[in-house]
């Protein structure tokens, strides 16, 4: 990896530098942003001795301070250096050198004292490159190893070389690897799922790999940028990753992409030009990597068989899961949860199918095209978390769909007539998903000169048996068994096997599971009981007050009258109400001032002394929020924390009374002189020492799988059915949406077979109630799908 001296004028090199890179200011660093052909520039304000990482990788950190911005917060960012590169800087930088960067990655800053939230890093894989302005000279060549100079005749003073010296790495059997360690692998795959979305912004892929050890390793990569991660066509494509962290899980190891890490792919076919994938420009490659890679390509072909089924439509045999290698010639959207691609291999398919009618203006496509192909097309239905990259994709692009489900159905109008429908169900198992194949690929450049010989007039005036008006059909129209296999959806750990209940029921270690089940009953019956009050704390779970409670616990607080002397305080306007035909009773309004100013109404917090339930609920349609108070000694205080410490709308948010430490009023003042006051309930809460309770649904489900059944809880605040618990109990939709879920997972009078599938992910956990332990399951990370 080279390191270079910069000798002579630095204006010169750096003009020259800008011919083929371009020079990035530090405020402009950002994650996933493509640095190859950038530069960056600055002094080393501090340098930190050479250490070394877990697996025996050398490294070197220094901090780069920007030269024309110094006094920005961005203008240092820590820079990392692995491998040779670190040890040859380390000998040679100083503090007030001048450097200059190329071929850099940036990564998060992993601590928040670091005064810019990236950091670079340069490595000896990336092909990096530093040239060094030193302030003080080398002393003699044996020291830099690295930096060589030609002979004084041959080199201009702004002239830079460098030795370009191949890195050597050391790569581990997959049958040597240990947890908490660091290494570099080779490895051929044997299963794989196509990078998804996961949970945050970061999109998954997650990869089996093998090698001659017989040992299996199953790699979870994560990256911002979906192109960034391994380009993966099939099972036995081969793979090299770099500095992948090996982490201990349940009993099993895995792989986990951490900084630095950097992956080559390569077709598993011998024979095929060993032409290295990646979206990165700069990476090595040597004879001996080559070697590598041919001697696991035979080890490939006689050890590891293809566990993917790859048809042609003309092959297919209903029903079934297949890969399908084809090229997209239109595409529509359907709904929010479902997708249509029309494609073709050049193939018919033998059977009666259905094609999706859409509207005109909602379809992407040569008409005329789709048109001659009428006959050699099907509609693909993709399905939830496909959706995305299938709106993506560029019509006439060449893409594979693996696990694409092909089954027949009857209409319920024509139940003695079967048609095939093609679908790509939600979620990732059995690596389900989609890929664009690069321009020539292998397989892309069979296909095309197979399209290209396809006689396409033989083909239109042939009668097809997949021409029937009534094979056509609208989403909307189709029985339930075509739309997904599962109502509902998992947010993350797609990569988990699915676990029997049978199995789970003899485990008593707790562990979580995916499991794949049919409820049977639920409880409560009554939907609206199953809201309840949580502390995050202490983990008390309580009853919601119902509004008579909520009545009388006003009503005796309303009896203290309220004190004059305590209107009108330094950020507050009050004013008194006599009731009318209401005796003596007085309401006290409190107005909280911002900059001594009232805010509107609908931004306003106000606090009520002495007020019912129905004028608390009619002022909270006209106030941003409301706290009951109530008059004592010499300040305003919260009522009793059985009642709400603030209505919002028409929610009442509480407190909880044993992990609460309630302060008086006055401490509201710091957030009224804010710049722009929110009157959030959790910094009202904070403000005045409560612990929020928050609104959870508490379900008990009985799931049953076939091989038995499991009592699993439910304890969320919005997620799983995408309602939020606070807001069921006070409107009438959501509750009547809550219905019609349960009563779709879970109809009265169906027989288990009729049930629909649940994919759910659960925990199970120990519960102590006295000298007895006992194990609960729990379910997380689930959802209901949006179309149910």
């Amino acid at each position: 990896m080279p390191l270079e001296e910069i000798r002579g004028s630095f204006r010169v090199f750096e003009n020259s530098l800008r011919g083929s890179l371009q020079k990035v200011g530090f405020e402009h660093l950002q994650v996933g942003c493509d640095c190859a052909s950038k530069y960056v520039q600055g002094t080393v304000a501090a340098s930190y001795p050479l250490s070394k990482v877990g697996n025996g990788t050398s490294f070197f950190k220094i901090i780069l301070q920007e030269s024309e911005n110094p006094c920005s917060k961005a203008g240092a960012v820590n820079t990392y250096m692995f491998g040779k590169l670190a040890e040859d800087c380390a000998s040679v930088v100083h503090q007030g050198d001048i450097m200059v960067v190329a071929g850099f990655s940036v990564s998060k800053s992993t601590s928040e004292a670091d005064g810019h939230c990236c950091r670079l890093e340069v490595s000896d894989e990336a092909g990096s490159t530093i040239y060094i302005k030193m302030k003080r000279k080398i002393k003699s060549r044996e020291s830099t190893h690295q930096v060589c100079t030609r002979s004084s005749n041959t080199i201009t003073g702004s002239e830079t070389v460098a030795m370009s010296v191949a890195p050597s790495y050391t790569y581990t059997p997959l049958n040597l690897v240990k947890g908490g360690t660091i290494v570099n692998l080779y490895g051929a795959v044997k299963f794989f799922k196509p990078p998804y979305k996961c949970k945050g912004t970061d999109y998954c892929s997650v990869i089996t790999i093998v090698d001659q050890s017989d040992a299996k390793l199953i790699c979870s990569l994560f990256n911002v940028n979906r192109d960034a991660l391994p380009q993966i066509y099939k099972n036995g494509d081969i793979v090299r990753f770099h500095r992948i962290k090996i982490k201990e899980f349940s009993g099993q190891l895995q792989g986990i992409s951490s900084s630095g890490f950097a992956a080559l792919t390569f077709d598993g076919t011998v024979g095929t030009p060993v032409v290295p994938r990646t979206s990165s420009k700069l990476f090595t490659f040597t004879d001996e990597d080559r070697k590598t890679i041919e001697d696991l390509r035979i080890w490939v072909a006689s050890n590891l068989l293809n566990s993917a089924v790859a048809a042609k439509l003309s092959g297919i045999q209903p029903p079934m899961y297949f890969d399908l290698t084809c090229q997209l010639v239109g595409k529509a959207k359907l709904d929010g949860s479902s997708y249509l691609l029309k494609v073709w291999d050049g193939t018919k398919c033998p059977f009666l199918y259905w094609k999706v009618v859409v509207r005109e203006d909602d379809f992407e496509g040569d008409s005329v095209l789709i048109h001659r192909l009428r006959n050699l097309t099907v509609d693909v239905v993709v399905y939830d978390n496909h959706v995305q990259l299938a709106k993506s994709l560029k019509v006439g692009s060449f893409i594979r769909l693996y696990s694409l489900h092909a089954k027949f159905q009857s209409p319920e109008d024509e139940p003695d007539v079967s048609y095939l429908q093609f679908h790509l169900h939600g979620g990732t198992t059995y690596g389900r998903g989609i890929t664009s194949l690069p321009e020539g690929h292998a397989d892309v450049e069979d296909l095309k000169k197979f399209l290209n010989s396809v006689d396409l007039m033989e083909d239109e005036s042939s009668e097809s048996p997949s021409e029937p008006e009534n094979a056509y059909f609208t989403l909307g129209s189709c029985s339930e068994g075509c739309q997904q296999l599962s109502v509902t959806v998992l947010r993350d750990h797609q990569h988990f096997e699915v676990t029997a209940l049978s199995t789970i029921l003899n485990s008593r270690s707790p562990q979580p599971y995916r499991i794949r089940a049919k409820l049977r009953q639920f409880e409560p019956e009554k939907l609206h009981q199953s809201v309840k009050l949580h502390c995050p704390q202490c983990k008390l779970l309580q009853e919601v007050p119902d509004g008579s409670e909520l009545d009388l616990i006003l009503q005796e607080a309303s009896a203290t009258c309220p004190r004059p002397d305590l209107q009108n305080t330094s950020f507050c306007e009050s004013v008194v109400w006599d009731t009318e035909n209401q005796g003596q009773r007085r309401v006290v309004i409190h107005f909280v001032k911002h900059d001594e100013l009232l805010q509107d109404p609908e931004d306003s917090l106000i606090m009520i002394e002495g007020g019912t339930l129905e004028e608390i609920l009619k002022l909270s349609k006209k106030f941003k929020g409301i706290i009951p108070v109530r008059a004592m000694e010499d300040d305003l205080e919260l009522l009793d924390l059985s009642a709400p410490f603030l209505w919002q709308g028409n929610i009442p948010h509480y407190g909880c009374k044993h992990c609460s430490n309630p302060k008086a009023i006055a401490s509201l003042s710091p957030l009224a002189a804010q710049k722009d006051p929110l009157w959030e309930p959790t910094t009202i809460a904070q403000a005045l020492g409560l612990v929020p309770l928050e609104y959870v649904f508490v379900m008990k489900f009985m799931l049953d799988d076939g091989t038995g059944t499991l009592n699993v809880y439910l304890m969320d605040c919005k997620d799983f059915f995408q309602i939020p618990a606070s807001e069921v109990l006070t409107n009438n939709i959501f509750q009547e949406n809550i219905e019609r879920i349960m009563n779709k997972l879970c109809p009265s009078g169906t027989n288990l077979d009729d049930l629909p599938w649940l994919d759910c992910f659960i925990k199970s956990y120990y519960v102590t109630d006295g000298r007895e332990q006992q194990i609960c399951y729990r379910v997380f990370d689930t959802t209901i799908a949006e179309d149910v």
